[in-house]
């Protein structure tokens, strides 16, 4: 029996998509980071990786495991930019170093939508430490989904929502991919 090398994300939003898994003795299931499971898809560690969808342009010839995924069509709660200032005031934002298609979508956001041109720095999820160096903060997943910006006094945009007010479509985060014949 060959066994699959799985890597998903250990977010809450993509616990759905592998439910079941860990008891599969067909899978070796291991959670990290989106950036990490990107990774390791590329070096060949896993075989199949829930992957930003960023990801699948800049590594080899995938295939794309079709009709599911982690996708919105407007707010999304679990991506978004926090900020101490109004988004046009913005000029400096920590980019959450566990994001790669988060990170790219707000490079179009910010030129697009907001009319800005910050600059960008990668940094550790730490909305504390990213804000007190910086304007804004991008951060996704759990560290997005339970910031309590209200009582921190920061203004939330939401990304899902903000690229569906922009071109008026849903957006793809991620999507499982492998090498090929992997999931078969």
């Amino acid at each position: 029996m060959s066994v699959v090398r799985l890597g998903a994300v250990g977010y809450l939003n993509a616990r759905p998509l592998v439910h079941g898994l860990e008891r599969d003795p067909r899978v070796r299931l291991r959670f990290d980071a989106p950036s990490v499971c990107a990774a390791l898809l590329h070096a060949g560690e896993i075989d199949l990786g829930l992957i930003p969808s960023i990801e699948y342009l800049r590594g080899p010839a995938y295939d794309v495991v079709p009709g599911i995924a982690i996708a919105s069509d407007g707010p999304v709660a679990s991506v978004a930019l926090f900020s101490t200032v109004p988004p046009e005031r913005i000029r400096s934002i920590a980019v959450d170093t566990s994001s790669r298609t988060s990170a790219a979508l707000l490079a179009v956001l910010c030129a697009h939508r907001f009319g800005i041109a910050p600059r960008l720095e990668p940094a550790p999820p730490d909305p504390d430490a990213m804000l007190a160096r910086h304007d804004a903060a991008l951060l996704i997943g759990d560290a997005a989904l339970f910031l309590d910006h209200e009582a921190r006094g920061l203004v939330k945009i939401d990304l899902g929502e903000a690229w569906t007010a922009m071109t008026g479509l849903p957006f793809v985060w991620a999507f499982w991919a492998g090498r090929p014949g992997a999931g078969d």
